[in-house]
C-alpha cells in the first residue's frame, strides 16, 4: 500500500488497513511484515517534513548563564547512551545482519560492561527490536536500565510520511516497547535526529518527559508542548562513536580521547557553572569487542573524580522538573 498523503484521510482507510499498510498491525510484527511504505513515499513524492527554524518555540533560542545545582553539589551530570538500533526489511541484507549485531551480540557485550562498572545505560531503541529480540529489553528493564524510544528502525524516516502515519508510528514505538517491558519510556530521540514540526506534540501525548533532538546547547532546558513542560536533553556527536569509529574506523581510542576532553573542559567549567556530558555508544560498532576497553576506561576515568554524578536522561529530567528550571 502506498502512504501519498491523499490515501490515508480517516474516511477512506480502516485504523486497522492503515497500520497494516505500514507493516505495524497486530499484537506482534515479524520482520517479513514490515513495509517498505516509506521509502515508496520517498520515492513516489518528494516529502520532507523536516522542522523549520521558523517553526521552533522560541525557548530553544534562550540563553542560560544562571548556575544551575545537580544533586549532591555535582560538578558534573554523566550519563551513558546506546544507540540501540536495527533495520527494517526495508534495506539490503548486508545493512539488516551488520545492524543486527546490535541485538544478537553488542547489547550484552554493553550490557555486561555497564553491570561490571556499576552504572546505567540509556538505551535509544528502535521499537522493532520488541519483536525481533524482545529477550534484550525485558533483562534491561529487569537490571534498571533506561529505554527510550528511538523510532521504528532506523532506516525508517519520519520526515517522508504524512503527518497521520507519523503519529501512529510514535504511538506504536511506546507500545511495543512497553509491551516487551512492561515500562512505558519516557524520553526519545529520533532516528537520525528526524523531528518535523508535530514530533513534539505527538511525544507529549504519549508522555515524554525528555527529548534528545536539538543540540543546542551544553545543559538541558524546557519547551512548552501541548500544556506541559518537556526537557530537552540535547544529544551531542563530539564524544559519540557514529562520528569516529563509525564512517571513518578510527581506533576506539580516538572516541576515548574525545569523551575524555569533553569531560575535563567541563567538569572544569562545572565549578562555576555545573554543566553535563554524554558519552554516546552504538551497539553496532562500538559494541564489537574492539570497543570494549575503551568503554571500561571511560567509565572508570569518570568515577576518578569528585562530584561526579552518574546519572541517566529520565533522572535529569526529573530533577529538572523539580527545580522548576527552565
Amino acid at each position: 500500500m502506498s502512504v501519498r498523503q491523499s490515501s490515508l484521510r480517516p474516511s477512506s482507510l480502516s485504523r486497522r488497513r492503515f497500520l497494516k499498510g505500514m507493516g505495524l498491525a497486530g499484537a506482534a510484527v515479524s520482520t517479513a511484515q514490515i513495509s517498505s511504505a516509506p521509502a515508496e513515499a520517498q520515492a513516489q513524492q518528494p516529502l520532507n517534513r523536516a522542522e523549520l527554524v521558523t517553526e521552533l518555540a522560541a525557548e530553544h533560542f534562550r540563553i542560560r548563564r544562571q548556575p544551575i545545582q545537580w544533586p549532591n553539589n555535582a560538578r558534573i551530570a554523566v550519563f551513558w547512551v546506546v544507540d540501540f538500533e536495527v533495520y527494517s526489511d526495508n534495506s539490503n541484507s548486508y545493512d539488516i545482519a551488520y545492524h543486527d549485531y546490535s541485538g544478537k551480540a553488542g547489547f550484552w557485550r554493553l550490557l555486561d560492561l555497564a553491570e561490571e562498572n556499576g552504572v546505567k545505560f540509556g538505551w535509544y531503541t528502535n521499537a522493532i527490536i520488541a519483536t525481533r529480540y524482545p529477550e534484550t529489553l525485558r533483562e534491561a528493564a529487569r537490571l534498571g536500565h533506561e529505554i527510550d524510544g528511538h523510532g521504528w528502525s532506523n532506516n525508517t524516516s519520519l520526515l517522508v510520511v504524512s503527518a497521520e502515519v507519523e503519529r501512529e508510528i510514535i504511538r506504536r514505538v511506546f507500545a511495543d516497547i512497553e509491551k516487551a517491558t512492561g515500562v512505558r519510556p519516557t524520553g526519545w530521540l529520533g532516528s537520525g535526529w528526524n523531528t518535523s514540526n508535530r514530533t513534539l506534540e505527538y511525544l507529549a501525548e504519549e508522555g515524554i518527559l525528555w527529548n534528545g533532538d536539538y543540540p543546542i546547547d551544553d545543559l538541558p532546558y524546557t519547551v512548552p508542548v501541548k500544556g506541559k513542560k518537556i526537557v530537552i536533553i540535547p544529544y551531542v556527536r563530539e564524544s559519540n562513536d557514529i562520528q569516529t569509529y563509525g564512517p571513518h574506523r578510527h581506533s576506539p581510542q580516538v572516541w576515548l580521547d574525545n569523551f575524555k576532553e569533553q569531560f575535563d573542559v567541563l567538569y572544569d567549567e562545572g565549578e562555576k557553572y555545573p554543566q553535563m556530558v554524554s558519552a554516546a555508544m552504538h551497539s553496532w560498532l562500538l559494541g564489537h569487542p574492539v570497543g570494549k576497553r575503551a568503554i571500561r576506561e571511560a567509565i572508570r576515568y569518570t568515577k576518578g573524580f569528585p562530584n561526579v554524578w552518574q546519572t541517566t536522561e529520565n533522572e535529569m529530567a526529573k530533577w529538572w522538573l523539580q527545580q522548576n528550571y527552565d
